[in-house]
This record gives C-alpha cells, structure tokens and sequence, in this order.
C-alpha cells in the first residue's frame, strides 16, 4: 500500500492551489468573450434612457487664463427625443431656452424676443460658449439605434472593469462618424469616450464620473468634456438634482412655451 504523509498531502494542496491560479484567466476570458458588442450596447441604452426626467444642473466654463464661468439650468426630458432647457443664473444668461422634438432644435433668447432653428453650421457651435455643442444635444442618446460596434478590448478604468467599444455611425448625418467609449462592465454606463470626424481625427474627449445609483439605475452626476478644436476652454457638467418618472405637462415640448415670458 502507498504511503501518504504531510508532504504528500502539502504537494496536493499546492497543485490544487495552482490549477485554480491559472484557470482564473481562462475563466474570466470566457465570460467576457459571451456578451456581444450589441449586448453591451442594449444594456447602456437600457440604463440610460428613461421616461420622463427632471434636472437642474450647473455648466462650469473653465478657460485656459484661469477665467471661470458658472450657469444654472434646469431641463426636462421625456423618452429620447423630447427635452428642454432653461438656464436661471446668472442673470445675463436667465431665460435662455432650448427645445428639441426629434431632429429638430430650437433656441431662444431673451434679448431677441423670438426662437431661432438650429440647424446646418449652428450644430457644431458651443451651447453657451461651452465645449458641448448643440449636435451633442440634438443627437439620439440610443447608441444602438445609430452605430455599429466592435469589442476591442477589457481593461480597468479608475478601478472600474470596462469593454472598450468602437463605434462607426450607420449613417453619414450623425454628428461623430466613429466613436471609442468605455463602458463600465457592471453598471452599463460610459466612463469614457472619444468622438471623431470620418477622417478619424480626434474631436472631443468625455470623461464621466460621480456615478450615483437613482431608483435601479446608475448615472454620471458629472461630464467633463473637452472640445479638440477649442482649445481654451474646458466643460463640465454637474448635476445637482435628478429626478426619474416624473409628470411634464406636454405644453413643456412646444415651441409657445419656449417663448413665452415667466
């Protein structure tokens, strides 16, 4: 009969010990091999779209001589192509309303009297002189709708596990024709993302964080962006308040209530 003793039994638990080690990566490999660019896609949509919300929020212009900017605005939304937008300090900039239904935008500002279609060249200026354009707020937040995706790769982001998809538009009427987002593996949200131009030149950089779980969803109360082609300024956007299923009046969505004075 083979004799076992506490050498034998210390190899065995070692062996045990190291085929558990190297089967972790092959394990972990798999699992993120299962879920398909579409999926991760779905699932951000899913967390990120809601039915009705309501916020208020502050815009922080940050320019490269030190010079701050700081604007409140409170905004409305209901599904994916209704929302508005009304600044409310500081006084120079109160009353200055956006509005959009669909693919159609419109601005209104106090010292003109009357609203304005943002269309053609107006899509890619600043709103309010920032690095978020009037394109980034007119463009559907359903990703999976307007591009193709590709996996290309896992990585940790901030301490985050993330799937870093390319994106590439299904159409040429899309503000950004590829884009490169990080997306967080456990709460489906972006952390990160580059936007660029067909040509594949870099055209702005979101940074997404203070991520806060409101009802079963989870949402960055803070985007850090940085327009490549505007270099002086920096951008960011911090929530102050949000609130999910809320009841708006429909009249909220109409191009009356955007120019009317209260």
């Amino acid at each position: 009969m083979r004799q076992t003793g506490p050498h034998h039994d210390t190899r065995a638990v070692l062996r045990a010990i190291l085929i558990a080690v190297l089967l972790i990566p092959v394990a972990t490999v798999a699992t993120a091999q299962e879920i398909s660019p579409r999926d991760i896609l779905e699932r951000v949509d899913a967390n990120m779209t809601v039915r009705t919300a309501r916020t208020e929020a502050q815009m922080t212009i940050t320019y490269r001589d030190g010079d701050v900017r700081n604007m409140l605005y409170q905004a409305w939304a209901e599904g994916t192509d209704r929302s508005f937008l009304e600044f409310t300090a500081p006084a120079r900039d109160a009353g200055s309303r956006f509005l959009r239904r669909g693919d159609a935008m419109w601005i209104f500002l106090p010292r003109v009297g009357k609203s304005v279609r943002i269309q053609g060249h107006m899509l890619r200026q600043g709103i309010m002189g920032s690095d978020f354009s009037y394109g980034d707020a007119s463009e559907n937040p359903s990703m999976v709708e307007d591009y193709d995706a590709t996996i290309e790769r896992n990585e940790e982001l901030d301490g985050r596990p993330t799937h870093v998809l390319y994106l590439t538009a299904k159409r040429d009427d899309l503000s950004y024709q590829h884009r490169r987002i990080w997306v967080d593996g456990e709460r489906w949200i972006p952390l990160k993302e580059e936007r660029f131009a067909k040509s594949g030149k870099l055209l702005k950089t979101a940074l997404l964080s203070d991520v806060r779980q409101v009802g079963n969803r989870w949402y960055p109360f803070r985007i850090e962006m940085d327009d490549a082609l505007q270099t002086d300024t920096r951008t960011t956007l911090q929530i102050l308040e949000m609130q999910l299923d809320v009841s708006v009046p429909a009249e909220v969505f109409t191009l009356a209530f955007l120019e009317s004075r209260f």
